[in-house]
C-alpha cells in the first residue's frame, strides 16, 4: 500500500474533455495548415497517432465471474494504439462536411478504437510466440472504421435568424454529461439549432439509436432531445433539456433471466405495445463567480417499460456540483455527486436508480468507474461492460463506465503546474453504493488518481494517469448469486497509464 501511494503522489497528468452543450466534433489544431482546393473549398486534413502502456494489479480483466473485481490477481501489462485521420470541407462559409475515420480491432469492431501490440490475426500470441496471430513482420489486426461523418449548413435566410443543421454521424452529449454523453463513438443523427436572441442557444436532435429491419418501423430505437442554453453574462450560462427514447425491439421475459445472456428469440416481441418509453428532463449551469468557478446539473427521470406483467416505472434522478478556486500557485476542487438506487428490487413496480447512457470514458474515477464493476445494477439503457448506451435491452448487473447511477461520491482536488510545459492533478475520492438491499455495505472505497502532461513540442504530448482504490466491503458482502459477495478476495487495485499522443 505505502508503495502504491508513493508512485502515485509522485506522478503527474493532464486528461481533457471538450464541452458542449449537445454535439461537438473534433478540434483541429489551431497550427494545422490548410490544403486548397480548386474553387473556394478548402480542405483541412487533420489526424492523431496515440501510442499507450498500461500497467494493473488485483484487477480482474477479460471475462468470467470475477472480471472487473478488485481481487487478487496477477500483475497485468499491455500496449495500445489509436489511429485518427480526419478531413474537413469548408465548401463555403456556410457549409461543411467533416470525416474522421479510427482505429477499430477484436471481434467487437463497433466498441473499439485501439488495436493492442503483439497481435496479428485477431488470435493472442502462445508463451512461445509461434502460434498465428502473432504480429513478427506481420501488420498488426486494426482497422479504420468511420467516427464521424456529417454535413452541416448554417446562416440566416431561412428562419431570419442564425439558424443551422447538423446531419449524420456525430458525438452528442446532454448537459454536463452526467445523464448521456455519447461522444466516445456518437450516433446517427439529425441535429437543428439557432440563435433567436444573441445570447439564447437552442437545438433539437433526432438519433437512431437501433435499427431494426429496414422493412418495418416498429423494431427500432430511437431517441430526440431539444435543449436551450441561455449565457446570462459572458462568464455564465444555465440550460434545460428534455430527453425522450422510445424502444420496440424489447424481449418479454423476467427482467434477469435466470440462464443469464439475451433471451431466447421466441421471448422477444415486436409490437406497439411492448417495450420502454423514456424520459430525463435536465437542468444545468456553470461559469465563474468571483473567482469561483462552478458546474451543476439535476436530472429527473420518468417513463416505463411496456412489458405487460412486468410494467415498471423510472423515477431515477441525479445531481452533482463541482467546484473550484485558485490560490496560486494550485487550483483547489470540491465536488459532490449523488445517483440515484432502488434497494426493493423493483417490487414496488419502480425503477428508483438513476439511468445513464455513457461511453467507455473516464467520467470521473480512473478504477472505479472506469475499470471495475460499478454499483449499477438496474440499467435499462445502458448493458453489459462495453457501455454502447441505450439498447433497452433489460436490465443488467455487470456494467462499468455508468457514470453515477446508484453511485454517491465526495470529491477533493488539486490542479498545478509543477514546471513550464507541465501540467498536474490529484483527486481523492470517497465513493458509496446510494442503496443497496440484504445487508450488502454500502462502502465502495476510497480511491486516489494522479495525473500528468508533459508538453514535449508542439502537438506532442506525454502523459501519465495513476489510480490506487482502498476497496470497502461492499464488493464481498452483496447476496448469493451476485459478483459481490464474501467469496471474493478482495484486493485494493493500483492501475496506471501513460501515453504518447501525436495529433496533426
Amino acid at each position: 500500500m505505502r508503495k502504491y501511494f508513493a508512485l502515485l503522489v509522485s506522478m503527474l497528468f493532464l486528461l481533457g474533455f471538450a464541452a458542449s452543450a449537445f454535439a461537438i466534433h473534433a478540434d483541429i489544431p489551431s497550427e494545422t495548415q490548410a490544403v486548397v482546393a480548386k474553387g473556394a473549398t478548402q480542405i483541412t486534413l487533420g489526424g492523431e497517432v496515440r501510442m499507450r502502456g498500461w500497467m494493473s494489479t488485483d484487477i480482474v480483466h477479460g471475462s468470467g465471474a470475477s472480471a472487473q473485481l478488485p481481487v487478487d490477481a496477477p500483475s497485468a501489462a499491455w500496449y495500445d494504439a489509436r489511429v485518427r485521420l480526419s478531413l474537413q470541407a469548408d465548401v463555403t462559409k456556410n457549409t461543411t462536411g467533416f470525416v474522421q475515420l479510427e482505429t477499430s480491432s477484436g471481434s467487437d469492431l463497433t466498441n473499439s478504437d485501439t488495436y493492442t501490440w503483439g497481435r496479428g490475426s485477431g488470435t493472442s500470441n502462445s508463451a512461445t510466440g509461434t502460434a498465428v496471430g502473432a504480429t513478427e513482420n506481420n501488420k498488426p489486426d486494426s482497422e479504420l472504421r468511420i467516427l464521424q461523418a456529417w454535413i452541416q449548413h448554417s446562416g440566416s435566410g431561412l428562419l431570419g435568424i442564425p439558424a443551422g443543421i447538423k446531419v449524420g454521424h456525430m458525438p452528442l452529449a446532454l448537459s454536463q454529461r452526467q445523464f448521456l454523453d455519447h461522444t466516445k463513438f456518437g450516433d446517427d443523427a439529425v441535429l437543428f439549432f439557432a440563435f433567436p436572441m444573441k445570447n439564447l442557444h437552442v437545438a433539437a436532435v433526432a438519433a437512431k439509436v437501433i435499427e431494426g429491419s429496414t422493412g418495418q418501423s416498429n423494431d427500432d430505437t430511437d431517441a430526440y432531445a431539444a435543449l436551450a442554453v441561455y449565457n446570462w453574462n459572458k462568464d455564465n450560462a444555465v440550460g434545460v433539456n428534455l430527453f425522450y427514447a422510445q424502444g420496440n425491439n424489447t424481449p418479454i421475459n423476467t427482467l434477469l433471466p435466470a440462464s443469464g445472456g439475451t433471451p431466447a428469440a421466441s421471448n422477444w416481441v415486436i409490437n406497439e405495445d411492448q417495450g420502454f418509453k423514456f424520459y430525463n428532463l435536465g437542468f444545468h449551469a456553470s461559469g465563474v463567480l468571483y473567482g469561483l468557478t462552478y458546474e451543476a446539473e439535476f436530472d429527473t427521470q420518468f417513463g416505463r417499460t411496456l412489458k405487460g406483467f412486468a410494467e415498471t416505472d423510472f423515477r431515477g434522478y441525479g445531481a452533482f456540483v463541482n467546484l473550484g478556486y485558485k490560490i496560486n500557485p494550485v487550483t483547489v476542487r470540491a465536488g459532490f455527486a449523488y445517483g440515484s438506487g432502488d434497494s426493493d428490487g423493483m417490487a414496488d413496480g419502480k425503477n428508483k436508480e438513476f439511468q445513464t447512457s455513457m461511453g467507455r470514458d473516464v467520467h470521473y474515477a480512473f478504477i472505479y468507474e472506469y475499470t471495475l464493476r460499478t454499483a449499477a445494477n438496474m440499467q435499462w439503457l445502458d448493458t453489459g461492460h462495453s457501455g454502447a448506451g441505450l439498447t433497452g435491452s433489460g436490465v443488467n448487473s455487470t456494467g462499468r463506465s455508468t457514470g453515477i447511477a446508484n453511485t454517491t461520491y465526495y470529491r477533493l482536488g488539486l490542479d498545478f503546474a509543477p514546471m513550464k510545459d507541465v501540467t498536474a492533478s490529484i483527486d481523492g475520492f470517497v465513493i458509496r453504493a446510494s442503496k443497496t438491499s440484504g445487508g450488502q455495505d454500502k462502502q465502495i472505497g476510497e480511491e486516489i488518481d494522479v495525473k500528468l502532461a508533459y508538453k514535449i513540442d508542439r502537438n506532442l504530448t506525454y502523459s501519465v494517469i495513476a489510480g490506487w482504490m482502498n476497496t470497502g466491503d461492499f464488493y464481498e458482502t452483496g447476496a448469493a448469486g451476485t459478483p459481490f459477495t464474501s467469496a471474493n478476495n478482495i484486493k485494493d487495485p493500483f492501475q496506471m497509464v501513460h501515453a504518447l499522443t501525436l495529433s496533426f
